[in-house]
């Protein structure tokens, strides 16, 4: 043997072995991206048109929830909660405000001055979740709510009914398949 030889040899393992454990975890990322290539959606043909009509803006999981909203009381809290409730729902990308006869939930809000001597401080409120499949037909009650809101808390109270609606829309959005 050559004079020097087992002095490199450690150096030479070393170096063999670190490109051994590089080749191996080059394999798995080389067999995903093979993967991932296999899954990629295919490029249009040049000629194929594009259509002229954007598609229905839904939400992010795809969902558009009808919502339709009933308050007929007339206190001034409860009056800006029920407006208040619409207008964020009419922004919503997860709902929609409508009145149409179809499938939907329907939000039906009950509320009263908390105290008669002093109007327009606050309201104390019952909400109940319903499904409608159709007017005219029997409601299904799916949960319900109850509280006080003032002018302080009136933001955080329609966002809290929302996001509830929400849970609601996705726990039963079999319904409206």
């Amino acid at each position: 043997m050559p004079p020097g030889f087992f002095p490199r040899f450690p150096t030479r393992l070393a170096v063999l072995a670190v490109v051994f454990a590089l080749a191996l975890l080059a394999a798995p990322a080389a067999g995903q991206a093979q993967q991932q290539a296999k899954t990629a959606p295919e490029a249009k043909p040049e000629g194929q048109a594009i259509p002229d009509t954007p598609k229905k803006d839904t939400g992010v999981d795809g969902r558009r929830t009808p919502v339709g909203i009933e308050h007929t009381d007339t206190d001034v809290v409860g009056t800006r909660m029920a407006y208040h409730l619409k207008e964020l729902l009419g922004r919503s990308s997860l709902m929609t405000l409508t009145t149409k006869d179809e499938k939907k939930l329907v939000l039906v809000i009950r509320t009263r001055e908390e105290f008669t001597g002093r109007p327009a401080v606050s309201s104390i409120y019952s909400v109940a979740w319903l499904y409608s499949a159709k007017d005219g037909t029997l409601r299904y009650f799916l949960s319900g709510d109850t509280g006080i809101v003032d002018a302080v808390t009136l933001e955080q109270t329609v966002e809290a009914l929302l996001v509830k609606t929400d849970k609601m829309a996705a726990t039963y959005g079999y319904l409206f398949q």
